[in-house]
């Protein structure tokens, strides 16, 4: 997809939807080479996974290596440094006291994704700065607009009865390992770690989901615009088309499927 298709798709979300971050994408970096040549700013110094993703959000793209990663978590989670037998024995969850046992702790790291592959960084910028089709993509929104993301990946794919979540690794497990790994959707959250460093607000969670799915998913967004919206807000979806000079797709007021009233 070129660069001109994936901007026009993020636009056509931020007017469907009222959106207060913006759209990320991730993409995997498997060699120094391809790190290198990846078009954004490298870091400097350590910093959160998760963080990564909040700054791509404000409008700041990184790109990472292995020695950026601040949190070690979402370094095994990506894989861009090996998990350890201590983590993946569920050791080190029990040694924080997350689990009441040895045997919890393994179960819940067990089910926990964690990519398969060695990777050498990963680069997080808004998916509008792509020139290239990123891996995955990120949006930390509240849960109405996460209700409609979902009602429009349902739309076009059906009924999705995969989605993980533990409350724990949020953003690199559950929204960034889990899609890339099963190439599906996912729900979280969010997670206390990235609660503190990323600073989210108690309103916001997480969905990740593959490249391959934005623009389904955008389409489902309008397929059930009309029959879902309510009329204040198919009035702030037309308002937001107006400003940019759209043409807004067919909105009828008084009309949804909860309401009992069919579209004509």
């Amino acid at each position: 997809m070129h660069k001109k298709a994936i901007n026009e798709a993020v636009q056509d979300v931020n007017l469907a939807l009222k959106l207060d971050r913006r759209i990320v994408g991730v993409k995997f970096l498997f060699d120094e080479e391809e790190f290198e040549r990846a078009e954004s700013k490298k870091l400097k110094g350590k910093m959160a996974y998760c963080v990564m993703v909040r700054t791509a959000m404000t409008g700041k793209g990184v790109k990472a290596a292995a020695e950026n990663f601040g949190c070690m978590g979402g370094a095994k989670a990506l894989s861009v440094v090996e998990a350890d037998e201590m983590s993946l024995s569920g050791r080190h969850y029990q040694k924080l006291g997350l689990y009441q046992d040895l045997a919890t702790s393994k179960h819940v790291q067990r089910n926990m994704t964690f990519c398969r592959h060695k990777a050498y960084g990963v680069m997080v910028k808004p998916l509008e700065a792509y020139e290239e089709e990123p891996d995955v993509v990120l949006i930390v929104t509240n849960p109405y607009n996460s209700m409609r993301i979902i009602q429009a990946y349902t739309h076009i794919f059906g009924f999705n009865t995969a989605y993980k979540m533990s409350g724990n690794q949020a953003i690199c497990s559950e929204c960034t390992a889990v899609p890339f790994e099963s190439n599906n959707i996912n729900v979280s959250l969010l997670c206390a770690g990235t609660r503190f460093n990323a600073k989210w607000g108690d309103n916001e969670m997480a969905i990740g989901f593959p490249f391959n799915q934005f623009l389904s998913i955008v389409r489902g967004l309008y397929a059930t615009l009309d029959l879902i919206e309510p009329n204040e807000k198919k009035a702030e979806i037309e308002a937001r088309f107006s400003e940019v000079n759209k043409t807004p797709p067919m909105i009828r007021y008084n009309r949804n499927y909860y309401t009992g009233l069919n579209p004509k």
